[in-house]
């Protein structure tokens, strides 16, 4: 699991969990101050990932 290949995809389950509570949310026309920080934590969360992901195998 310390592969470089297994970062990107932890991400993107992140992303994608994002992306798809924005449109659950727009979908039953809820207010988004609800979903606002499930967002940003998913949003960070992802970036966090990518940052440390990139630090421990840098580019070449």
């Amino acid at each position: 699991m310390d592969s470089v290949l297994w970062t990107p995809r932890f991400a993107a389950v992140y992303f994608l969990a994002a992306a798809l509570l924005l449109i659950l949310f727009l979908a039953i026309d809820a207010s988004l101050v609800i979903a606002a920080p499930l967002l940003l934590m998913s949003v960070g969360l992802g970036t966090a990932v990518l940052i440390h992901n990139r630090k421990r195998h840098p580019v070449r």
